[in-house]
């Protein structure tokens, strides 16, 4: 991949609609003919996103990332390789107004690129590391509601399929998963074996299907158990980052939210009262600063008094729970994120469940693409036998 820019212009703060309307606006008498006053005069009343650029649109995103690294939320390496990849753009695209942006022209990028790479002037993994940042970066437009779809999403997923690679590829066997019985029965010994923090983590990922990285990086500020949707109130929590030996980064190259349970909700407001959590920007599963001299403590930022519970500490209270629940077993914690993906198409969760486990274009959620194979369609609410237990005990 080429060498991260040194001399980057400034990257302008302005928000899209603060663009949009630094945009001089050109006087109606000088427009010519009356069909194109009236079209002018409509166009006013459209989105003033309209006319956001693509390479505009990646500069935004650019001063995101800068300013999450500047914070200590985010790596200086993602800075550096969204300054090395938005310079690689083609002038073409960089000048393309966002909402029009099509699947044809996602096509015709990823065929300038194979060309190149057919020519030897590009390596594989660079094209595909351009490839999946045009996608990424039209998902948080995406997700912003800037568009209205991923066209990128589309050619890609298209790609893989024909390659034999993606969806049918990654399905998972019924080793790999766990039925609701026995996600029930891995809680409960949770309860019973393991430190009360252990107990509640796992909960976490049992029942919203975050992997350990995401869910040892909540905070207390992710949770937003009073939030209301369409009259109703819909506690949920932010996925926002995800930890990796000493550093943080954005999850999943975008923000999610997952619904939270009844019996989660009451679990963890015990688990915050229990630890006396107020700050928002507390860790919900703290943990010791690294060791000094160590490989993390050189990512964690100097100031810090404190960091997340350890991968390799979580691991341990893994294998506690499954010698008991799962004696026979060696599956590690990622079961617990494929078992939400299997047993959840029966809890009723099955349009937004590839959403809300981060596989796939939020674009598809009226009709996912589940990587994985739906799993015991008899199996019955993990959450829903979760509260029977809870409401005997």
């Amino acid at each position: 991949m080429d060498d991260a820019p040194t001399n980057l212009e400034p990257i302008s703060m302005k928000t899209p609609d603060e663009a949009a309307a630094a945009t001089p606006v050109v006087p109606l008498s000088h427009q010519g003919t009356s069909t194109r006053r009236t079209r002018r005069a409509k166009g006013t009343a459209k989105r003033t996103t309209s006319q956001l650029t693509l390479g505009e649109y990646a500069a935004q995103q650019l001063a995101f990332e800068r300013a999450c690294s500047a914070n200590g939320e985010g790596k200086l390496s993602t800075v550096e390789n969204w300054e090395s990849l938005i310079k690689a753009l083609p002038p073409w695209l960089a000048a393309m107004p966002l909402a029009s942006l099509k699947r044809r022209d996602c096509e015709r990028y990823f065929a300038e690129l194979q060309a190149a790479q057919t020519a030897g002037n590009l390596a594989e993994t660079t094209v595909e590391m351009r490839k999946r940042f045009l996608r990424a970066l039209v998902q948080r437009a995406r997700q912003a509601d800037l568009i209205d779809s991923n066209p990128c999403a589309v050619v890609l997923r298209a790609e893989r399929n024909a390659q034999g690679r993606g969806a049918g590829a990654r399905e998972i066997t019924e080793a790999q998963t766990l039925s609701a019985e026995q996600l029930v029965h891995v809680l409960v010994v949770a309860a019973c074996v393991v430190p009360p923090l252990f107990f509640v983590l796992v909960a976490v990922m049992l029942m919203t299907g975050l992997l350990g990285s995401e869910a040892r990086a909540l905070h207390l500020g992710d949770l937003e158990f009073d939030h209301v949707c369409g009259g109703v109130r819909r506690p949920r929590l932010c996925v926002r980052r995800i930890e990796h030996h000493g550093t943080l980064s954005v999850a999943g190259w975008e923000e999610r939210y997952v619904d939270v349970p009844p019996v989660l909700e009451a679990i963890l407001r015990w688990w915050i009262a229990t630890r006396g959590l107020t700050e928002k920007d507390a860790w919900l599963f703290p943990g010791p600063l690294p060791r000094k001299g160590s490989r993390r403590a050189q990512h964690v930022p100097p100031d810090c008094t404190n960091w997340c519970v350890p991968r390799e500490t979580l691991d341990g209270a893994w294998r506690r729970i499954r010698s008991r629940a799962l004696p026979t077993s060696r599956l590690t914690l990622t079961a617990l994120h494929h078992a939400f993906c299997t047993v959840s198409p029966a809890t009723g969760r099955g349009s937004p469940l590839c959403l809300l486990a981060g596989r796939t274009s939020i674009a598809q959620v009226h009709a996912p693409r589940l990587w994985i194979i739906p799993r015991h369609p008899e199996s019955g609410n993990v959450c829903g036998s979760l509260s029977a237990i809870a409401g005997r005990a």
